[in-house]
């Protein structure tokens, strides 16, 4: 049956003749679209961890490549993109790593609603919504986290310093992104709530030292002596922590949704309980 070959991959990660067999099979458009409109989570994961492996392949095999781009591509895409509106925040989440792997830029208008949309109803979302919409390249990606920072929720504007996260500076040519990273941080360090303001904090901190390294020409060991003195700024509780933790709260309680008042009630008694 091709759907348990799908299911299957796992088990012949890379194997590129096992995946061109799969989508030469004449029933595989069908099997693929059935397997991901199943609402069933974990048949939803593993057939799109087979299509993230089958397009990347397509650049070494060229039967796969052909399977993509004759009728595979047009197919599946928009099952994936309906998927985004789904009332499952682990298919979400799945389905927006699928769509930035796999390079979809015609989703980057569907992707960008789905963020609005969701902004602040699924907050834990946004840390990999927005880097998948960044990757694939969305026009004024700027606005996006200027709308974060603004938001009135503020699991969204905490998220927003996971996200700043993972920007460095390393070049004279990041100028201009170091002053936007700059004007968002100076917001957030000012935050009324401690969850948001201590990890902007650290994290400006650290970007602030990497930007006077590069301009200082500070030695190895000067930049470690000073980052080491950083790590008494450091938050004990991350976003990506709080955001590890619920998903395995929501793991063990069989939950698929969640609301933000029951979110902000998990954090609230993690809080209670470490204190």
């Amino acid at each position: 049956m091709l759907e348990s070959k799908i299911r299957n991959y796992i088990n012949y990660l890379g194997d590129y003749e096992y995946m061109a067999e799969v989508v030469t099979s004449p029933s595989a458009v069908d099997t693929l679209i059935n397997s991901l409109q199943s609402n069933n989570s974990e048949i939803i994961g593993d057939t799109c961890l087979f299509i993230r492996d089958f397009v990347l392949s397509c650049s070494r095999n060229d039967t796969c490549k052909q399977s993509w781009d004759s009728e595979l591509e047009s197919a599946i895409i928009p099952v994936l993109e309906h998927l985004l509106s789904v009332n499952n925040h682990f298919i979400r989440t799945t389905v927006v790593y699928t769509l930035g792997k796999i390079c979809s830029y015609s989703s980057i208008p569907v992707m960008l609603d789905t963020f609005y949309q969701l902004r602040d109803g699924d907050p834990i979302l946004l840390p990999r919504l927005v880097r998948e919409l960044f990757w694939l390249g969305v026009e004024n990606p700027w606005e996006i986290l200027e709308s974060m920072v603004i938001s009135g929720q503020y699991i969204t504007r905490w998220a927003v310093v996971e996200i700043l996260e993972g920007f460095n500076y390393d070049s004279r040519d990041e100028e201009e992104d170091f002053l936007i990273l700059q004007k968002f941080y100076t917001q957030l360090r000012l935050d009324a709530y401690s969850l948001v303001r201590s990890p902007a904090d650290y994290q400006y901190q650290i970007l602030d030292l990497q930007r006077r390294s590069y301009r200082e020409n500070l030695s190895k060991s000067d930049y470690r002596k000073q980052r080491k003195g950083l790590k008494k700024l450091e938050p004990s509780l991350s976003f990506d922590i709080m955001e590890n933790r619920f998903s395995h709260y929501m793991y063990e309680h069989n939950l698929s949704t969640y609301t933000i008042e029951e979110l902000q009630k998990f954090i609230e008694r993690y809080l209670a309980d470490v204190s």
